[in-house]
């Protein structure tokens, strides 16, 4: 009696054990992805409409574009912003554009002063001692002013630095 329980117990194992590997299988052998159908291109009005003794014309066709977004979406791989290509003119904000705003300025963080400058578009910027943005680096901020540094380039094939001021508008009544 005690060999056919052992025999038994070792039947039932091995018929679990083959249910374990075999059943998986089965399951993830039929979980293979489905692949959307391509959709039938529509025929153009042009095509149906000539008649049969008329040669049909040839229609140039637009180069493909590739593109992971679904259509009217924007791709997210394309990038924001673009470089100007050839014969493109770069917009290049310039300093005498720009309106401060107001100084940032904080006692115990003398390396924290900023001046938050407007540009005529309506954007602000926060800009720091030593930082080159708008075609200039900013030398000095002061309590009302920004000084900036800015290479010119003189005929003859020179060069030399200007200094800016960029002056906060008092307010009415001073």
């Amino acid at each position: 009696m005690r060999g056919q329980r052992s025999r038994l117990a070792y039947m039932i194992g091995g018929v679990t054990l083959v249910a374990s590997v075999a059943a998986p299988s089965t399951l993830f052998a039929q979980s293979q992805p489905q692949y959307p159908v391509p959709l039938p291109v529509p025929k153009t009005p042009a095509a149906q409409s000539a008649p049969a003794g008329a040669a049909p014309q040839a229609q140039p066709a637009a180069p493909p574009t590739p593109s992971t977004a679904p259509p009217g979406q924007r791709d997210p791989f394309d990038p924001l912003v673009k470089k100007p290509g050839p014969g493109e003119e770069r917009r290049i904000q310039e300093i005498a554009g720009l309106k401060l705003v107001g100084v940032i300025w904080d006692p115990k963080n003398p390396g924290g002063i900023r001046a938050l400058v407007e540009t005529p578009d309506g954007l602000g910027y926060y800009l720091r001692v030593n930082e080159e943005k708008f075609g200039g680096k900013v030398v000095t901020i002061e309590r009302d002013r920004v000084q900036f540094s800015v290479r010119e380039d003189v005929p003859g094939g020179a060069s030399r630095m200007r200094t800016v001021d960029l002056r906060m508008a008092k307010p009415d009544g001073q």
